[in-house]
């Protein structure tokens, strides 16, 4: 499974925006009427980026105007054709790292509709880069992403099956739910462009290679015991006698020096961990897909992380929690994390 647990779900924040479902202003494309139109629905499982057909231009492509760093403007082609491909045309080459497909990017990016007059998205306008795991966006984010690099600049046309379907998929869906919700996300072929102002490899590891040992007695003293050298994979097991957590802790077992975690930061982690109970054994070492918490969102329920920098290694316990509305509660965990990357 891709998340790490029921308890840690609640600090990994999943970005809320096109990419993975939030509403948008409508086109005039996407006000038209679906009746002629057959059905295609976005594609609920993942989809294998090396099976797509992935174009790097089209003629029918719109221009993209506008400096790097600032609102694009686009302009459309008369007539123009949508591509029948997921197309990612590379405006500008960057330099940094490689992201993949179970990669963390941190991005400005806006998003139009073919043929639409205004974006239904945009970081640019809202005045910050957005950062989220390309695991949790659409698939045509996903597969366009991948294998791009940390200051490229992109324009990507996506197909709606790895987006959101177009509008007839939509009314069906819509009809077959009693039509009691109208679906409010952006039908049809979709055109972004992305800046990719930073990111890291889903398989990174290893940070913690160079960290300074300091909170072994305070983790012994917990009932808690950490194997595996710093830098390699790490699991934790919690003692028979180990008191369960009645409050969030934090002990750093050793000590990085990159950059301080903050309120707003995105900490890209490998983690292992368990319920109390032993029910639900977890580690992302072994899935080789780091984890992502957004601490602006998760800082309430794990203040302790706030100011631990880059290349630590940290034990975290986080007490039982309640059940809210039809969210269940969950058991008492512990947690051994290395933190990879401050975003």
């Amino acid at each position: 499974m891709r998340r790490t647990s029921i308890s840690l779900t609640a600090l990994a924040a999943a970005a809320c925006l096109a990419l993975a479902g939030c509403s948008g202003s409508s086109s005039s494309s996407a006000s038209k009427s679906a009746a002629s139109e057959t059905p295609v629905p976005a594609a609920t499982d993942p989809v294998d980026c090396s099976s797509l057909t992935i174009d790097s231009d089209s003629e029918s492509l719109p221009t993209i105007g506008g400096d790097a760093g600032t609102q694009p403007t686009v302009s459309w082609k008369k007539d123009a054709q949508t591509p029948k491909n997921l197309t990612v045309k590379t405006l500008t080459q960057g330099t940094g790292t490689e992201i993949d497909a179970d990669g963390v990017v941190k991005a400005n990016y806006a998003g139009w509709q073919w043929d639409g007059s205004d974006p239904f998205d945009s970081s640019f306008k809202s005045g910050a880069p957005v950062t989220f795991p390309l695991g949790n966006v659409i698939q045509g984010w996903k597969c366009g992403l991948a294998g791009h690099h940390v200051g490229d600049r992109v324009l990507m046309s996506i197909p709606p099956e790895l987006a959101y379907g177009n509008k007839a998929a939509q009314d069906a869906q819509a009809t077959q739910a009693g039509g009691a919700q109208r679906q409010q996300n952006p039908a049809g072929t979709l055109v972004f462009v992305v800046e990719i102002v930073d990111g890291v490899s889903g398989k990174i590891s290893g940070a913690s290679a160079t960290a300074t040992m300091e909170g072994e007695e305070a983790v012994s003293q917990r009932g808690m015991a950490v194997s595996g050298e710093l830098g390699q994979p790490a699991t934790i097991s919690i003692g028979a006698d180990a008191a369960q957590p009645t409050q969030s802790e934090v002990i750093v077992l050793a000590r990085g020096t990159g950059p301080a975690i903050t309120g707003t930061s995105t900490a890209v982690m490998n983690i292992a961990g368990n319920y109390w109970d032993g029910s639900q054994p977890s580690n992302t070492w072994e899935q080789h897909a780091a984890e992502t918490i957004n601490m602006a969102q998760a800082q309430q329920s794990v203040p302790g992380l706030i100011g631990v920098p880059e290349g630590s290694r940290v034990v975290v316990l986080l007490p039982p929690t309640q059940a809210v509305g039809q969210q269940p509660g969950a058991p008492a965990s512990a947690f051994v994390m290395d933190i990879e990357k401050v975003l």
